[in-house]
């Protein structure tokens, strides 16, 4: 079993029971990469994974769950981190998006997970008003419901360091 898989079962990361993701559909299971990315062993190896596959000018994160990963694949990296939040900020600078941006620029996003890809394509859309360009979506586990053919269709390369079936082969 690869590495990330046998973490995440072996550190109760694959939840079972009733629940609603993200992109609104249900699920007899949860992969809690969230909560594995605090530990710092496990975000030392998949930022390190992952740092192979950046491209980008930049190293875009969704908040909350991809900020930890974000920032360790930034330091890995040593490239510039973009978080885009998912609301508009209501006080302060009233931000979308935090870090610098250039017109031109090419940003590699990395992802806990993805599901259909909804969250990510709507982080993208709000680089695109900023002139700037996604080529690639990294992440940690996908759960191949979608993500990979939305993203494609945006011209957007998806790469997983694993993916569910890796998961439950071993473990659902």
């Amino acid at each position: 079993m690869d590495e990330i898989a046998e973490y995440l079962v072996k550190n109760g990361n694959i939840k079972f029971g009733k629940f609603t993701l993200s992109s609104g559909a249900t699920s007899d299971f949860y992969v809690d990469v969230k909560s594995a990315l605090l530990n710092p062993k496990f975000l030392r190896m998949v930022s390190k994974k992952a740092a192979q596959f950046i491209t980008g000018d930049k190293v875009a994160a969704v908040e909350l769950g991809a900020v930890p990963f974000g920032v360790a694949v930034s330091l890995e990296t040593e490239k510039n981190l973009i978080i885009v939040r998912k609301e508009k900020k209501e006080y302060g600078l009233e931000k979308m998006v935090e870090g610098d941006l250039n017109y031109g620029e090419i940003i590699t996003f990395v992802e806990d997970v993805t599901t259909t890809g909804s969250t990510i394509l709507r982080a993208v859309t709000r680089l695109k008003e900023k002139a700037v360009r996604t080529d690639r979506v990294v992440v940690v586990v996908d759960r191949q419901e979608g993500a990979k053919e939305n993203l494609e269709q945006e011209g957007i390369e998806l790469i997983s360091l694993i993916n569910i079936k890796d998961i439950k082969n071993d473990s659902i």
